[in-house]
């Protein structure tokens, strides 16, 4: 069962990564793409469903959080936003 789970999970990030580099737009590509090869391994499965949330909104909105151009709604406020932020900014 515990296999189960760990190829079940192994799927999940295959996924997120596939959706991080094919966003439509080339600059959201790499920004999410870079951003999802760097940190993903480091996600526990609470984050990644919290990167799942980010993955499904839209493109521009995205943008602007991450460069910080708009405030980040309550609910999207997390370690996974964060580090998003953080590794475009800097």
């Amino acid at each position: 069962k515990y296999k189960k789970n760990m190829n079940d999970l192994q799927t999940y990030v295959k996924k997120l990564i596939y959706k991080s580099n094919h966003r439509g737009s080339k600059e959201m590509d790499i920004l999410l793409g870079k951003f999802a090869s760097k940190y993903i391994d480091l996600f526990n499965e609470e984050e990644l469903k919290l990167f799942e949330m980010i993955l499904e909104l839209d493109d521009r909105d995205i943008y602007q959080y991450a460069l910080g151009k708009i405030e980040i709604p309550e609910k999207l406020q997390n370690r996974v936003m964060t580090l998003l932020k953080d590794s475009t900014l800097g």
